[in-house]
């Protein structure tokens, strides 16, 4: 679950999420929620997370998987950091994130535009027990 929380010149989350599954899939819905198809001039409605629906899109898809640990908080941010910057790296190169499981992410060629530029450290917060809570700002 995650929610938008109010910041004066940049977009702001608060996200709780029981895992790394479900934090993965709230960082792609925010980061889709924020772009729109760069050729189309829809809604970011029309733009889904989504699983590959047909074996022709299974076979246009790239999978890459992250190494990410909750088990030290200080190497989670960096880890997590990491991981946000270069989903967007490659959105913002053509490739549209589809679905994940666990901490790997599958993406399709497509373009979309990103309202976002990058994570940023500032304001970045975790804490990790029973559930992940993250305080997330992004740069626009």
């Amino acid at each position: 679950m995650f929610k938008e929380i109010d910041h004066k010149a940049d977009i702001a989350y608060e996200v709780k999420a029981k895992d790394l599954d479900e934090l993965v899939k709230d960082v792609i819905s925010i980061l889709l929620e924020n772009s729109e198809e760069s050729n189309q001039e829809e809604s970011t409605e029309s733009v889904s997370f989504r699983f590959p629906s047909c074996l022709e899109d299974l076979q246009k898809t790239t999978k890459k998987c992250y190494n990410i640990d909750t088990s030290e908080p200080g190497k989670f941010i960096d880890d997590f950091f990491d991981m946000v910057n270069d989903i967007i790296l490659k959105m913002d190169s053509g490739y549209f994130p589809l679905n994940n499981e666990g901490i790997c992410v599958y993406f399709s060629r497509k373009r979309v535009t990103l309202r976002i530029k990058a994570l940023t450290y500032h304001g970045l917060k975790v804490e990790i027990d029973e559930d992940i809570s993250l305080r997330m700002v992004f740069d626009v």
